[in-house]
């Protein structure tokens, strides 16, 4: 665990000059004047249903969730790997004792941890935001907490899913547009099919975050919910060991 940690440092060390955090933020903060946007368009239904916050909660996030954080990311990701593999990072595994596991491990965990804060962060800007547009006293904090929670959680399998295609596809612009079009794809599955959409593994920091049915999740969601995650995440994970093995072999 301590070798983990120390690569995650040496991450943090090899990309404080990234931009990562500011990137992210980037992200929620187009989702948060979005749904902001889309809020004051449609202000007096929300009022007169008194669903103010919960409706500031989904116009903010629906968007920031399913295409422009899962975006950003991608482009966080696809830089990191790119300056891996420009400086040869990958051929000094070799001569180190660093096994290739902790290698793709410590990077997944580097980019979790950058995207938890950048929930948190999103999480203090929303109510901040709601404050200004005057929103009614009575807010479950609490719950737009867990919320904030289970949208992080749904980002891990994402996270090493892009670990995956940018090992295996080398050209910055074409991973960026493998991406996008691997985000674009969740979202016109849930558009035709919202049931089959939630298996989709892109799709699940939406799902955590309830931005699209802004109410607590069924049985059945509590189940698929982690499932897809940890399949996201343990066949990204397995496929980015594998791709780094192929380049050292």
């Amino acid at each position: 665990m301590k070798k983990i940690m120390n690569l995650i440092y040496i991450e943090h060390l090899k990309n404080k000059r990234s931009m990562a955090m500011p990137i992210l933020l980037v992200g929620s903060f187009f989702g948060l004047m979005l749904g902001t946007f889309l809020y004051a368009a449609n202000k007096q239904v929300f009022i007169k249903s008194h669903t103010q916050w919960l409706a500031l909660w989904g116009e903010s996030n629906l968007f920031a969730a399913q295409i422009f954080i899962p975006m950003f990311l991608g482009i966080i990701v696809a830089k990191n790997i790119k300056n891996e593999l420009d400086n040869n990072n990958l051929l000094r595994i070799i001569v180190s004792p660093i096994k290739v596991p902790q290698f793709i491990m410590s990077k997944w965990l580097y980019i979790v941890l950058l995207n938890l804060m950048n929930q948190v962060i999103s999480f203090l800007f929303f109510i901040i935001m709601g404050h200004l547009l005057h929103l009614p006293g009575s807010v479950n904090i609490g719950r737009f907490l867990v919320w904030s929670i289970m949208g992080w959680l749904g980002s891990l399998g994402i996270i090493a899913i892009q670990i995956w295609i940018a090992l295996q596809v080398e050209h910055f612009t074409l991973n960026l547009l493998v991406n996008f079009g691997a985000i674009i794809f969740g979202l016109m599955i849930s558009i035709i099919n919202d049931t089959l959409g939630s298996f989709y593994p892109y799709n699940q920091m939406m799902i955590g975050l309830h931005a699209k049915t802004l109410s607590n999740f069924s049985v059945n969601q509590m189940m698929t919910f982690p499932i897809i995650i940890i399949l996201s995440t343990v066949i990204g994970l397995v496929g980015a060991t594998m791709a780094v093995k192929r380049v050292l072999n």
